[in-house]
């Protein structure tokens, strides 16, 4: 997550709270206790604002790492599967993508893995959603990217459908 999601939650929550704060001591200002009232009840909703903006910082942090975790874990196990380990080729690059539901439209996050020892790739990858045989939302085509030998990363994200059956990809570029 951002730092300066952080910095901005914990900045609003001070600000609400001396708004709170400070509405509350005018309104009680006739009672001898309003002061302690006031000081109490802005470090209260202080309190109350820092532990719900960053338990959803955290709550998003998660989400965000076991997706990345799923990916990894998928690309591994289809490298496994489809991989040439004895040669340097295209059967040892990986892709995986993972939807996020929760953003609005769909978002699409694209992670890659070049599982070559010695040769790193240099090209786009051009990628399909599909349903029933038939391509959805057209297709996709990553900026240039470089993925070095055993590097494994995010390269990009793309809004689309959420209800596809499968997905495929092509390798555009060179392996050197």
């Amino acid at each position: 997550m951002q730092v300066w999601l952080i910095i901005f939650t914990n900045i609003l929550a001070f600000i609400l709270a001396l708004i709170f704060g400070i509405g509350y001591y005018k309104k009680k200002k006739k009672e001898k206790v309003s002061q302690i009232r006031a000081e109490l009840w802005g470090t209260a909703v202080f309190i109350g604002v820092m532990i719900f903006f960053n338990g959803v910082i955290l709550y998003v942090n998660y989400l965000e790492e076991q997706r990345v975790k799923a990916a990894y874990t998928q690309m591994e196990k289809n490298n496994e599967e489809r991989g040439k380990e004895e040669e340097e080729s295209f059967a040892n690059l990986e892709l995986s993508l993972k939807t996020d539901k929760n953003k609005g439209p769909d978002t699409h996050y694209i992670y890659v893995a070049n599982f070559n020892k010695k040769v790193s790739f240099h090209g786009k990858v051009y990628i399909k959603t599909i349903i029933n045989n038939k391509i959805v939302d057209g297709e996709y085509t990553t900026k240039k990217i470089t993925l070095k030998p055993g590097e494994k990363k995010q390269i990009d994200q793309f809004d689309g459908t959420s209800l596809y059956d499968s997905y495929s990809w092509e390798w555009k570029g060179e392996l050197n």
